[in-house]
């Protein structure tokens, strides 16, 4: 939980709110990185102490960019294993991020020797789900597999204790939209393990200071219209913002989802695990 946050938990409490909204400990990626395990289980512990029981962990190849490591981050490193047990032995719930879209790999993470191949990093995130089962888990931005539908349903087949979310508008709306049925059809059978998503965070405080209010309107606006569209028509139109991963520009074209799994991305599923 980062100062914005714990201001506006503040704020939510002082109004009698604090039911509306659940928050959760953000565990230091620089401490993954460097494998300080006692700071992360203290971390964990002040969590849990303060009725905190959702964490988020960022161990994406980006963490690596501006470090000297050689050799990249294995996210099922033994040296974590009593990290990942306080976890599971409190019962948190943790969104979770991974990997990169794949065309990250291909331009700023050619170093393989430093940050690994998105196969490894996946990998290693099934392997670390196999030894800790009990842990539940959201893997961001569709498991960071929006490219893969089909590993990403092996994925989740074969750990039941895995969700993902749909945060990264333009990603998941460039990715999904190249084979629109087969998009729909697999959203459709796995529509009770997939929460909705923005990818934005406590956009007054973060972002006040670098965007005017009428252009932080626009920011937030524009990405909530984006996804609305995409998940709940079948209109197809250029996404209003751009896509750098995407010169030649990204349309949106709608999935069209059924009522059943839309209630279900936008709160069911998560109303059921983030209780």
């Amino acid at each position: 939980m980062g100062i914005g946050d714990r201001k506006l938990k503040r704020k939510f409490a002082s109004k009698g709110l604090s039911d509306n909204i659940v928050f959760c400990n953000y565990l230091s990626s620089y401490d993954f990185l460097k494998f300080n395990i006692k700071k992360l289980l203290d971390q964990i512990d002040k969590a849990h102490a303060t009725g905190i029981s959702h964490l988020k962990i960022f161990v994406g190849p980006m963490f690596q960019f501006f470090t000297r490591n050689k050799s990249f981050f294995r996210i099922n490193d033994s040296r974590l294993d009593s990290v990942y047990s306080q976890i599971e032995n409190y019962d948190m719930t943790v969104l979770i991020h991974v990997a990169d879209p794949d065309i990250s790999y291909m331009k700023k993470y050619k170093n393989k020797q430093k940050y690994g191949s998105k196969t490894e990093r996946i990998n290693d995130f099934s392997d670390m789900l196999d030894k800790f089962p009990k842990i539940r888990m959201i893997s961001a931005h569709l498991g960071c597999l929006p490219e893969d539908v089909d590993k990403l349903g092996d994925l989740l087949e074969r750990h039941p204790q895995l969700y993902v979310d749909t945060a990264s508008t333009r990603w998941m709306i460039r990715e999904l939209g190249k084979n629109v049925s087969r998009s729909k059809e697999w959203l459709e059978k796995y529509q009770d393990r997939i929460l909705f998503g923005s990818d934005l965070g406590n956009f007054e405080f973060n972002l006040k200071f670098f965007m005017s209010k009428k252009r932080r309107e626009y920011y937030w606006g524009s990405r909530y219209w984006s996804q609305r569209l995409f998940w709940e028509t079948s209109h197809q139109t250029p996404l209003p913002f751009k896509d750098k991963d995407n010169p030649e520009g990204t349309i949106i074209k709608g999935l069209n989802l059924s009522e059943s799994t839309l209630k279900k991305l936008y709160f069911g599923n998560a109303s059921k695990i983030l209780d």
